[in-house]
């Protein structure tokens, strides 16, 4: 029998162009191995997380600068999160700046109002500094802890308690023997959206934040005038409290507790809001990425 030579030709050519695929595949999977090799430990570096875990390892090994410069790093790069703030909140305590520490873990309850760990380091910086602080007593102390989204939820909540409720008695027949009870669902619904918007507005009153700062600085003192040898008004040790007035230059007019006034150095203090008017980025939390 003899062979047709088109046929012959025709294997000959696919057996050809399968090899050449082969090999190109092959080539092709080198290079991109290259690639992988190349871009994953630049990628790695670049990354928030392996770089939040690596100041996590610097912090365990006793390493308080190199996890500082991390953590704050990270801050810069418009990272934040909770975790982040307390970490570096303790950094900065273990390189002995107390009021530094202070600081973020403020901060860190701007996150999270009721964040335990936060708030029980603010107390160990208390202990050791006594710090002075405006006093939260009664319904501001509650209200201190609760966030305003959470109250703003809370509003919305009640007031559709309120449309549902109402819109279920008058256009739904068959519930009619149960207007009793929707009318109650509505009261109470209405009692609620009212305690919510009482609690967001006395939050954005004398519980607003914007002008919060803290001392950050070892040996400040509030002065009478805004010139280095003015007339002493009292000592404010690390972490102190102080609501900010008026800022000239070099110099704040602040707010103490106790109902005092004086001037403080700029650079002694930091603002609890790090977003805002006297924060060092004017886009708020809520804008920015979270370093988990």
């Amino acid at each position: 029998m003899r062979r047709d030579p088109r046929s012959s030709g025709f294997f000959t050519t696919l057996l050809s162009f399968s090899f050449s695929m082969r090999s190109l595949l092959q080539k092709l999977a080198i290079i991109l191995l290259l690639i992988g090799f190349v871009c994953s430990p630049a990628e790695a570096v670049d990354d928030p997380d392996v770089k939040f875990t690596g100041g996590n390892r610097a912090f365990e090994d006793g390493r308080y600068d190199d996890a500082e410069r991390v953590y704050r790093q990270l801050f810069e790069d418009g990272n934040i999160s909770l975790e982040l703030f307390v970490n570096l909140g303790n950094a900065l305590y273990r390189l002995d700046r107390p009021g530094e520490a202070a600081l973020w873990y403020r901060r860190a309850l701007e996150l999270d109002p009721r964040a335990a760990e936060a708030r029980q380091n603010l107390r160990v910086v208390k202990l050791e500094t006594g710090y002075r602080e405006f006093d939260l007593s009664g319904l501001n102390a509650w209200l201190a802890r609760i966030s305003p989204g959470e109250l703003t939820a809370a509003l919305s909540i009640g007031l559709w308690l309120v449309a549902l409720s109402l819109a279920a008695a008058f256009t739904l027949p068959f519930l009619r023997d149960w207007r009793p009870l929707l009318f109650v669902i509505a009261s109470l619904g209405l009692v609620f959206a009212l305690a919510s918007a009482w609690g967001l507005r006395r939050q954005q009153g004398q519980l607003d934040t914007e002008d919060l700062a803290i001392v950050t600085g070892n040996q400040t003192a509030a002065v009478t005038q805004p010139l280095p040898e003015a007339e002493k008004v009292v000592d404010l040790p690390p972490g102190s409290e102080i609501q900010i007035i008026q800022q000239r230059g070099p110099w704040t007019y602040v707010g103490i507790p106790d109902e005092l006034r004086g001037w403080v150095r700029t650079e002694s203090i930091g603002a609890v809001r790090w977003f805002g008017p006297h924060g060092v980025s004017p886009v708020p939390p809520a804008l920015t990425k979270t370093s988990e």
